[in-house]
């Protein structure tokens, strides 16, 4: 995959309409010209830009589950990409009996960003030890509005073109996703497994 399709591009750059009009379990096109043939075309961009971001999310799993496979037990977590722009994995010690952390990269249309995480159970608890453990190696970004237990890495603002003709790169985004999760080390991975075995449910 060379470049972001289109249709993501569109519907990022134009995520409230988008919200309004597709998203909507019965859209509305009132005030529109022709709504009906609107609303077929704004169907139509929406259920592509579902795929390309299925597609996208794929890419970006090529360059997250090599290195988890290296430094830990990991599996994909198999959900419907299209519906929840959502790529996460369990990861765990490689020689646990479960994997207790869970990691992920989302796509946010409003911050049209991408958005590598990490959970442990444990609620703030847990994420302060995570970022504890880590250091200076990852970047910690507060953000409200995700699950307690949840650290978020990064918020990597994916590029919208004046014009969505122009091309945007796949390779530099999934390189800034890989890079934020390559700080991890077996050790780590063992640290923060302890976490979640010995805190609370959140």
């Amino acid at each position: 995959m060379a470049n972001l399709g289109n249709c993501m591009l569109f519907y990022l750059k134009y995520a409230a309409e988008m919200e309004r009009l597709y998203e909507a379990e019965k859209p509305k096109g009132d005030g529109l010209p022709k709504p009906d043939q609107i609303l077929e075309k704004i169907k139509l961009v929406g259920d592509t830009a579902n795929r390309q971001v299925a597609e996208f999310l794929e890419f970006c799993a090529l360059g997250i589950e090599p290195h988890f496979h290296a430094i830990s037990d990991v599996k994909r977590v198999r959900n419907n990409l299209e519906k929840t722009w959502l790529l996460d994995f369990w990861v765990g010690p490689k020689d646990a009996t479960d994997r207790r952390i869970e990691i992920g990269v989302t796509i946010d249309s409003n911050l049209a960003a991408l958005i590598p995480w990490i959970w442990c159970r444990g609620g703030r608890r847990a994420e302060d030890e995570m970022v504890r453990i880590m250091g200076g190696r990852i970047k910690h970004c507060k953000s409200p509005g995700w699950t307690s237990g949840t650290v978020v890495l990064d918020e990597i603002k994916i590029p919208l073109p004046a014009r969505l003709e122009d091309s945007v790169e796949c390779d530099s985004l999934v390189a800034q996703v890989r890079h934020a999760f390559a700080a991890f080390t077996e050790q780590d991975i063992a640290a923060i497994d302890g976490i979640a075995s010995n805190r609370g449910e959140a």
